[in-house]
Formats: C-alpha cells, structure tokens, sequence
C-alpha cells in the first residue's frame, strides 16, 4: 500500500487524575476522522510519550487501533531505548493492526552509527511490516545518516518508510542522497506543507490542531491546484507558525492540546505533571488564530 497525506499524530489526553482519558482518545480519533485525516499516527513527541509507562503506551495503542477499527491505515512510533522493549512495542503494534512503524533512534549521547544501525537492523528484523527511522534533528539529538539510511534499506526492503522532519532543504537532501527509498513523511506543524508535496515526500505528520485544514491543502496539491492550497495553507500558517517557534514537546501539549480538544468537543484539559503552565497570552494569541475554524465535533 502507498501511504500518502496528512496523519495526524494524537495528544495524551489525561483525566483529573492523570491517568488516560478513555473517551477522550476516543473523541480524538473521531475528530481526526471526521476532519478528512488520511492516516492517523501514534506516540510521537507531541503524545508525550515520554510521561508515559510501557503499559499505557501498549494501552494507547490498542485503543487508538480499536477505535479507527480499519477505517485509516495507523502508523505507529517505537520510542523505546533498548531493543527488547523497542520489540516488544514495535510487535504489540504489529498485532494490532498497525499499517508502518515509526523507529525511534535512542536519544543517548556518544552512541555511534554503527551501534544505532544495529539497533534498527534488530528492530527491522523483528517485524514484517513497513518501518522506518524518524529523523528530526530540529527537535532530537540523534539521527540516522543517507549512509546509514541506505545500508539499512538494503539489508531490509521493508525498512522504506521514513518521518523526516526539517527544514524543506533538509528533507530534500535526504530524498537525493537516499535515492528515492524512502516515502518520507515531513512534520514541524505542517510549516512547509506544501513545498513537502512539491519535492516528493508521501505526506505530513502535524499535530491534529488544524489537520483537518491541512487535509485539504493536501488534496488540493494533490489536485494540481497550487492556487488554492497556497491560499488556505496561508489561512492556517501563523498557527503552525505560533506551534512550532519554541518546538518542545510541552509547548504543543500546554497550548495545541487544549486549542485541539475545544475544536473537537473535548472538555476539561488535564496535564500530567511535570507540565508548564500556559500563560493567558498565548491562550488568547491561539483563540484569536482559530476565530473562524469549523468544528469537529461529533
């Protein structure tokens, strides 16, 4: 199968107490669908994933693809430092119906090329389905080089997929150097979504914030209508823009998740501690942004 579009990745949402929020995930995933998502993504940075335990990462992943129930195709991310859990994640979601995985390299310092080439080859070897690194040295200390990339892809055909987030110029050298291997997925809120389409990448991986828009900018490109997707791309630009300036993990979650969950239907926004507190001024900067977005609510 060809994965294309935009795939939302989800939040965490958490109740009063700090455990996850059932029906919240549920409502999450039903907004993403109604809002024209093309694949749903999973456990990425922006899912807090760090304040998660292996148990509820395991857990998220079975509600999410219990919920979508075969209606997008799922894309997964292993996050998981040492190979054992990292299999024992990435084999979970295979079982459940996950469509690719996300690989995570593990964010530890002084590790060698050699030793995280390894490290996915093992990963590689454990799953049959579609996989791939997640590159993005804007946010993370770690990443693969189009060296490693390929001698990976070689030793694994199934090793194709990849989330590459960066700069346009980025990303455009990992599609020339890696020779078109890879359908790479960009990120970064969608800064650069429609110049990602331009150079060949198989999609967008945002935060669900404004998805639904970025959507059908996708489908418009898809199109050959470049007029119109600039035009609404630009409609949601200062939001992704608003996103991406601190690019922390903790920034989508103090300000993109509660600006998500109003749009969606969802109530009260929980944290789970360690967490910022959002200051009123950027509250009000994000509801002055998103006067005008539809609803997704059910």
């Amino acid at each position: 199968m060809a994965f294309r579009g935009v795939w939302p990745i989800l939040y965490a949402f958490f109740d009063e107490h700090e455990r996850l929020d059932r029906a919240a995930m549920r409502a999450q995933v039903e907004a993403c669908i109604r809002g024209g998502a093309h694949g749903i993504a999973v456990l990425g940075l922006v899912t807090e994933f760090h304040k998660l335990t292996l148990v509820e990462r395991r857990t998220i992943i079975d509600w999410v693809l219990e919920d979508v129930a075969g209606r997008l195709p799922v894309a997964v991310t292993v996050n998981e430092a040492g190979v054992a859990a990292a299999l024992e994640v990435a084999r979970a979601a295979e079982a459940a119906g996950a469509a690719w995985l996300v690989l995570q390299p593990p964010q530890i310092a002084g590790l060698n090329e050699a030793a995280l080439v390894r490290f996915m080859g093992a990963l590689a070897e454990g799953v049959s389905i579609p996989c791939g690194p997640q590159n993005n040295p804007s946010m993370m200390d770690v990443a693969l080089s189009a060296s490693a990339l390929r001698v990976l892809n070689r030793a694994h055909p199934h090793f194709r997929m990849m989330k590459g987030e960066g700069p346009i110029l980025y990303v455009q050298r990992l599609i020339e150097e890696t020779e078109g291997a890879f359908a790479i997925f960009n990120g970064l809120a969608g800064l650069e979504l429609t110049d990602t389409h331009r150079i060949g990448c198989a999609g967008m991986i945002p935060a669900p914030d404004v998805a639904d828009v970025q959507a059908r900018v996708w489908a418009f490109m898809e199109a050959g209508d470049e007029e119109a997707a600039e035009s609404l791309h630009r409609s949601v630009l200062p939001i992704a823009t608003f996103m991406m300036m601190p690019r922390t993990a903790e920034h989508f979650a103090v300000y993109g998740k509660p600006f998500f969950a109003k749009r969606a239907g969802i109530g009260a926004v929980h944290g789970r501690r360690p967490c910022v507190e959002a200051h009123p001024l950027g509250a009000a900067i994000l509801e002055r942004l998103g006067r005008g977005l539809p609803s997704l609510a059910g």
